[in-house]
């Protein structure tokens, strides 16, 4: 029987694709979600059980514990995955021990909060997808260019890849290869909470979310050409 595991991308629509990859091969062969870390050869036995793993993993601990399962990952358009990210912490109830980018997005509007130093942004605002798909998230000293060529080898290795904009679609080209995901259907959960409706960012801003996720931007071109046309 085929494993998989799911590159769970923050705000990606992964809460909800793992809430359906659920409800189609039942609770026992899901594995718990699970945030960015460095995965203990323990855990990743403990996860080695499940035939779904399904968390925020990085494809070096994909590579090293996991070689042999397929790939299953969602991408989103990078400038509205930071813009979601960041009102969805600020979502997120005070106390103490936040990260933080958290405790930062919180106390700062957000053209305040983007401007952060690099150590602020770096986790899950600046290039987060190639770091995840192309090295590891937590991974400081990344070589983003080697990250980029390396990330757009994941999706071509892939499974299936889908895009958070488009995933009604995509998820019938999931169908199409795998027809025991026939039927899989995916309803909103986890959807960030706007305060207002954000409408069109003005041009400094938009400058300087690009600027933090030049590679994710051209990781996400590179998947527009190759998989989306």
């Amino acid at each position: 029987m085929r494993q998989w595991v799911f590159i769970h991308l923050p705000k990606t629509a992964g809460t909800s694709f793992q809430t359906a990859l659920r409800s189609i091969a039942g609770d026992d062969a899901v594995s718990p979600s699970f945030v960015a870390s460095s995965l203990t050869e323990d855990y990743a036995l403990r996860l080695d059980r499940y035939r779904i793993i399904s968390g925020h993993i990085s494809i070096n601990d994909v590579k090293r514990y996991f070689p042999s399962r397929s790939i299953l990952t969602i991408l989103r358009e990078p400038v509205e995955r930071c813009v979601s990210w960041y009102y969805f912490a600020r979502s997120i109830p005070l106390a103490l021990g936040l990260p933080i980018d958290v405790v930062a997005a919180q106390h700062n509007a957000i053209a305040e909060f983007f401007a952060q130093d690099r150590p602020v942004v770096y986790r899950n605002v600046y290039n987060r997808q190639v770091r995840q798909l192309g090295d590891h998230a937590l991974n400081p000293d990344a070589d983003h260019r080697v990250a980029l060529e390396r990330a757009k080898q994941t999706l071509i290795s892939a499974a299936w890849v889908g895009r958070q904009q488009s995933l009604d679609a995509d998820i019938d080209q999931l169908w199409e290869r795998f027809p025991e995901w026939k039927g899989l259907t995916v309803a909103v959960l986890n959807q960030t909470q706007y305060p207002a409706p954000p409408g069109p960012l003005n041009a400094d801003l938009l400058k300087t979310i690009r600027a933090l996720n030049q590679y994710d931007i051209e990781l996400y071109e590179f998947a527009a050409r190759t998989f989306f046309t």
